[in-house]
């Protein structure tokens, strides 16, 4: 056996090379230590979870939040690209670079996050295309739940539940399908289903439809892409929840915008004809000697209230229109008599059938019925760019009759009778089934009403100022 005999200069430099091979060592291990934290760090920072996010109205968003804990942040989007899809790429770098869009999404939240126990809390803002809520939410487990703030301060509820990943929320694509199935059987134009509009609209929407993950990607991606469709929005929508809950009694008034000056807005007029006589009771037992209707925007002026209002606007029971659906356009000549019209169809100011809406009825005729109390006074009718559907309609015949002055900018041209018709137990598609004619047979379709008091400033406050 041999043995190796070292000097103390041969310790001190077997020492010295210890010395350096731990030192290697140790610098390796750091690095090695370095990089699984920033591994950590990484995995941690693109952490994601996908949750199913309901609001009040039971419309549902898939939302994919990523937590940034160095930093106590967090990122939340729908499906990346959506709007980019939509637009095309080249509309949507214009639109961007105008600042009308800021993300390729449709939807978009960021903000600050906080943690308790399990909880997470988020603070920041929730952005919808072309509009921003201040958000307020907690997650924990499985569950979500959130507050929007509108700009009137008014509060809107989110909640949710967590997704085990990104698939869509469901087959949006047959739910589309089906939309273009009701929408070539009822719309109220027959010549739509050849148009060059409707067919690049529907390649379009066919090309994305696969694509579709959530009720806010369909609305927005019909909407967008309806623009150029003869009348738009083209809407998809959840029925509400609350929709048949009951609803609370209401008193409906005028309000005083002046002495002696009633303000009606015809979004908010009874359906009921008890109601209505009991409106313009009030109306005339307080003097009112001016009426102004409100018809600006898109008006939700239900047929039957508008055939209400003007049993008591005049005392002549003289036809002033009628709304023909597809059903009776697919057979019959538009050009009817107005003494046939009251032969041929109801009166609108009858409800409809049970279990039937009127775009499976012939049409309705507007025929007034002289009520009790009749108003006897001014009255002036509120117009704009937005003006249509019925609130238009009636506009015509106020304008034709010469019963009402009309005031701020021409109408939209568009006094079609809109409808929602169930696609299923959950969805409803709203388009145009009726068309309206006046007592002479004119369409007024892409004409508009001019206003007898053209003005570019507030139309109540011309009106006013005249008074």
């Amino acid at each position: 056996m041999e043995y190796s005999v070292y000097t103390y200069g041969d310790l001190k430099k077997s020492s010295k090379s210890n010395i350096l091979a731990q030192n290697h060592v140790i610098s390796i291990m750091s690095k090695i230590l370095s990089l699984l934290i920033s591994i950590l760090l990484s995995v941690n920072c693109l952490s994601q979870t996908h949750w199913r996010i309901q609001n009040e109205n039971g419309e549902e968003l898939l939302l994919t939040i990523t937590i940034h804990p160095e930093n106590s942040t967090f990122e939340a989007h729908t499906r990346k690209d959506a709007l980019r899809e939509m637009a095309g790429t080249f509309t949507y770098m214009l639109a961007k670079t105008a600042g009308k869009l800021r993300y390729p999404e449709i939807v978009h939240s960021e903000g600050k996050i906080t943690f308790l126990g399990d909880t997470t809390f988020y603070n920041g803002s929730f952005d919808y295309l072309d509009k921003s809520f201040p958000l307020t939410a907690k997650s924990w487990k499985s569950s979500f739940t959130g507050i929007l703030t509108d700009k009137r301060n008014r509060t809107h509820a989110l909640k949710g539940i967590k997704e085990s990943n990104e698939q869509p929320l469901r087959d949006y694509s047959i739910l589309i399908t089906n939309a273009f199935a009701i929408t070539e059987k009822y719309y109220w134009d027959r010549n739509l289903v050849k148009s060059s509009d409707w067919l690049s609209f529907k390649s379009k929407v066919n090309e994305l439809k696969s694509k579709i993950s959530d009720d806010y990607e369909l609305g927005a991606t019909l909407f967008w892409l309806s623009k150029k469709l003869p009348v738009a929005p083209y809407e998809i929508k959840k029925i509400s929840p609350t929709e048949n809950d009951p609803i609370t009694e209401k008193i409906y008034a005028a309000r005083e915008v002046k002495s002696g000056i009633a303000f009606l807005d015809l979004s908010d007029l009874p359906a009921e004809k008890e109601k209505m006589d009991q409106l313009f009771k009030d109306i005339q037992k307080k003097g009112f000697s001016v009426m102004i209707l409100d018809a600006r925007g898109r008006k939700n002026l239900r047929l039957i209230s508008a055939a209400l209002l003007a049993d008591h606007l005049t005392t002549l029971p003289a036809d002033w229109g009628v709304y023909l659906t597809r059903k009776w356009l697919d057979n019959n000549s538009a050009n009817l008599k107005p003494t046939e019209y009251n032969q041929k169809f109801k009166n609108a100011a009858l409800p409809p059938d049970a279990n039937q809406n009127l775009y499976q009825e012939s049409g309705r005729y507007l025929k007034p019925d002289p009520a009790t109390t009749i108003f006897k006074g001014k009255i002036f009718v509120l117009t704009d760019q937005k003006t249509s559907r019925i609130a238009e309609a009636l506009a015509i015949w106020l304008k034709n009759d010469k019963l009402a002055t009309i005031a701020g900018q021409k109408s939209a041209g568009m006094p079609m009778l809109f409808e929602g018709i169930n696609m299923d137990s959950q969805y409803r598609i709203t388009i145009p089934t009726a068309q309206f004619f006046d007592k002479l047979g004119n369409s007024h379709f892409g004409a508009g009403v001019e206003p007898d008091i053209a003005t570019e400033e507030d139309a109540l406050n011309a009106v006013l100022k005249r008074m």
